[in-house]
């Protein structure tokens, strides 16, 4: 690529004219405009933005002999690096894998687990790297309050988006992979990602379209609310971050803002709820005592009520020591549960499960909680906590998404009995008479 010769019918077929002016300028750029690249040039621009597995990968891809140049002849090699990764099909991108993690693809049928395993971590590791080399201003919101990237979480996510393919045993097929592909959503857009990025970031320093598509690349949200807490102490790394949001609807993926932390506002209920009450959806992590991690994501606002609210896309998930999400089951719908000063039910708040036997539940009195060993408003739900009853660490909670839009002079049309069931049906049973039934306007 670089000449004219470069522009042959099989490149036109898998890229658009935007893209290959893109890579062809980039083919230029590394090759000084001599129609080759060495491996040697390869290590040199790409060495300081790539994981050192991703960059063997990528170096064996171009160029498979150790001593053979990307020319002109087979520079397609480089153009496909790029479609196959930011668009190809399960298919394309399983042999992409296969000829960058083996010295002789062709008379290749497997590639050992240990070896696919990191590849997915080293390009979970590159996406990171690119996003601070490009100065991507969601990657810089988080890092400028001490969010770093937990490279131990790193490894164990990895083998949990692989879990399923590692139980096939030492080595791996083709077709393998490419089933793998079809069900790794998360994986596939964390890959084409990376070399979107890696392209963009390699063009000529300056160009403003360049900035602007690589800022467009995000999958961190913008991390809002703690401008005036520079080190603020979240459980989180970078990679939580990003996984956690990958999980979430993509509507509610580009920002999130800070509400409450433990060791910011103190260890409070009430002062939690007024953080997080009516605030849209949220993210709530909590470290227990036996320093596990885990959490929930509840998707609509926070209001007290004797009933539950929610919708499937609440899920519950744990980040230490294993790494699971446990997404909705269609069982029940009892998704999110808050309630306070009663004496007839539980006070506190709940996310899955019953009333007594919760998927996550944190006292109204505020340090302890509870998850038990089964809850079947989610998929293959495991115990959360380190015990069924849990003393709280650390809490933090994140406002998902916009802050939800109210419009003035609104206010909720209901009687303070109609919000109170509870007391409804007990005055019903003592006996009194509800007067205002008759005198009600009727409903819409």
């Amino acid at each position: 690529m670089g000449h004219g010769s470069s522009r042959s019918a099989s490149s036109a077929n898998i890229l658009s004219a935007e893209e290959l002016t893109l890579v062809e300028n980039l083919f230029k750029s590394m090759s000084r405009s001599s129609g080759s690249i060495k491996r040697e040039d390869i290590f040199k621009h790409w060495s300081v933005h790539l994981d050192d597995g991703l960059l063997q990968f990528v170096v064996r891809f171009l160029c498979h002999d150790p001593g053979k140049k990307v020319s002109a002849i087979n520079g397609e090699n480089f153009g496909r690096l790029y479609v196959f990764s930011v668009r190809g099909s399960a298919e394309e991108r399983a042999r992409l894998i296969f000829n960058g993690l083996t010295e002789e693809p062709d008379g290749k049928n497997e590639i050992s687990t240990a070896t696919f395993l990191q590849y997915v971590q080293a390009t979970i590791n590159s996406y990171l790297r690119l996003q601070k080399n490009c100065g991507n201003f969601h990657y810089s919101s988080w890092n400028s309050i001490g969010c770093t990237v937990n490279t131990r979480r790193i490894e164990k996510r990895s083998k949990s988006l692989c879990e399923d393919i590692v139980k096939s045993g030492d080595n791996l097929t083709i077709d393998q992979v490419e089933n793998w592909f079809h069900q790794c959503a998360t994986f596939r857009e964390i890959q084409s990602h990376v070399i979107q990025c890696l392209f963009l970031i390699s063009q000529k320093k300056g160009d403003k379209n360049v900035s602007v598509k690589i800022n467009d690349l995000n999958l961190l949200p913008l991390c809002k609310g703690l401008e005036n807490i520079p080190h603020f102490p979240s459980i989180l790394g970078l990679g939580d971050v990003l996984f956690l949001n990958l999980s979430l609807p993509h509507e509610l993926r580009n920002e999130w803002r800070f509400l409450f932390s433990s060791q910011v506002h103190g260890e409070s209920f009430s002062t939690m709820l007024g953080r997080i009450s009516m605030q849209g959806a949220t993210l709530i992590i909590i470290q227990d005592t036996d320093d596990h991690i885990f959490g929930a994501f509840a998707p609509v606002s926070w209001a007290l009520s004797p009933n539950f609210v929610g919708n499937s896309s609440c899920f519950l998930f744990k980040l230490e020591p294993q790494i699971l999400t446990f997404n909705s089951s269609g069982y029940n719908n009892h998704y999110q549960y808050l309630n306070l000063h009663q004496q007839t039910m539980p006070n506190g708040m709940l996310v899955g499960g019953q009333l007594n036997y919760p998927g996550l539940w944190l006292d109204c009195d505020y340090g302890t909680g509870k998850s038990c060993v089964s809850c079947t408003t989610f998929q293959n739900y495991i115990q959360l906590s380190g015990k069924e009853n849990f003393t709280i660490k650390h809490l933090e909670v994140w406002g998902i998404g916009p802050l939800p839009e109210v419009e003035e002079g609104t206010r909720d049309p209901r009687s303070i009995l109609d919000q109170d069931p509870a007391s409804q049906v007990m005055l019903e049973l003592a006996g009194r008479k509800m007067h205002s039934e008759g005198l009600r306007n009727k409903k819409e």
